[in-house]
């Protein structure tokens, strides 16, 4: 049996005029997961109300039957993308680059070929087609032979150059650059590479020092290695465990951060609230529109999403695993969850549209 932490503080302050009580957040949580199987990580950040609220609840090694902790990391799959566009534009600030240059100015000729063998024309694929999934690349990860071999061989070692190969030898181009907004891990790989090749020095490094990690204490993200003491389990929705597969199959860009829910809701506030740029024209670059001819199947910008949640607009990424971090300029709080074994029922994670509805 999971006993509830005692709280003693009972309430959440989220502005100076609202306030939650906490015991209905965690009422919520525990709602959410059976507290017998995967389970369920909360965070609620805020620095202006001096509020970084985390809380576990669930299995975290089925195996084991141990417990998640508030402070467990995880993999973030694709919320890394995130991260990775936030990288490039401060490289645009510092005018490593141009968000409008062809990205043939910036991969390595080997992937330039393999674009070109694939029918892709990297002297019109631009930075902000692969930043805002207008480039038309076929996404790889979207393939039945991406995950059979993963099921295959979850020790498979996966490298940029296989992965940008398979969305050449599986898919084909989809229409021209910036006719429509399609989804594509594989832009974002690219984009990893683009920041190696820039910064010089690996993603991991780029990323950290670009984004200022250790000035803004973000000290527990990192691109997954020997440091994981704290990673979790995390499960595939047939109740596979992932724990043991190899982290190159969600890497280079499109995936790979690790982190817990309070740095990622502390990185999306700090974000919003002009700590990570260098100027306020760069978030608005970042969350600028795009229109299509093709209707999108979501607000997407650079590396970040609008949504609206029971009237609530919200700035958004969310990943595979089952991750989901929501930024809302109303109330100047980011909220985070990690499902370890993903949600059911739409494109936004439950617990924080209840947390949402107990704002209101």
């Amino acid at each position: 049996m999971i006993f509830r932490k005692l709280i003693l503080l009972f309430f959440i302050q989220i502005s100076f005029t609202q306030e939650i009580d906490k015991n209905l957040i965690l009422d919520s949580v525990e709602s959410e997961i059976n507290g017998t199987e995967p389970g369920l990580i909360l965070n609620l950040f805020s620095e202006k109300n001096n509020l970084n609220f985390s809380y576990a609840y669930g299995i975290n090694d089925l195996a084991q039957n141990n417990f998640l902790e508030n402070d467990s990391q995880f993999r973030i799959a694709s919320v890394t993308k995130t991260f990775v566009a936030a990288s490039v534009l401060r490289l645009w600030e510092e005018k490593k680059l141009d968000l409008d240059d062809p990205i043939s100015y910036y991969i390595d000729r080997n992937i330039y070929y393999y674009l070109i063998d694939g029918g892709y024309n990297p002297e019109i694929i631009t930075v902000r087609n692969l930043l805002n999934h207008s480039a038309g690349l076929f996404d790889h990860t979207t393939h039945p032979n991406f995950f059979k071999k993963l099921f295959e061989n979850p020790s498979y070692k996966w490298t940029r150059e296989s992965q940008i190969k398979a969305c050449v030898d599986w898919g084909k181009p989809i229409g021209l650059p910036g006719q429509q907004m399609k989804y594509s891990d594989t832009g974002y790989v690219i984009l990893g590479g683009i920041i190696e090749k820039l910064y010089g020095k690996n993603l991991d490094k780029s990323i950290s020092e670009l984004l200022k990690f250790n000035e803004l204490n973000i000290r527990d993200t990192w691109f997954e290695d020997d440091r994981n003491d704290k990673r979790i389990h995390q499960y595939f929705r047939n109740g596979t465990d992932a724990y043991n597969f190899d982290k190159s199959m969600d890497y280079f860009g499109g995936g790979g951060l690790i982190s817990t829910a309070s740095d990622i809701s502390k990185f999306f506030y700090l974000l919003f609230n002009n700590k990570v740029f260098k100027s306020p024209r760069t978030l608005d670059e970042m969350l600028k529109k795009y229109s299509y001819s093709t209707p999108s199947q979501m607000d997407y910008s650079l590396g970040i999403w609008e949504i609206n949640i029971d009237d609530i607009k919200l700035y958004t990424h969310s990943g595979f695993w089952g991750t989901q971090v929501v930024y809302s300029p109303k109330y100047n709080l980011s909220i985070s969850a990690n499902y370890s074994k993903g949600w059911r029922g739409g494109m936004n994670a439950p617990i924080i549209k209840k947390v949402l509805k107990l704002m209101k």
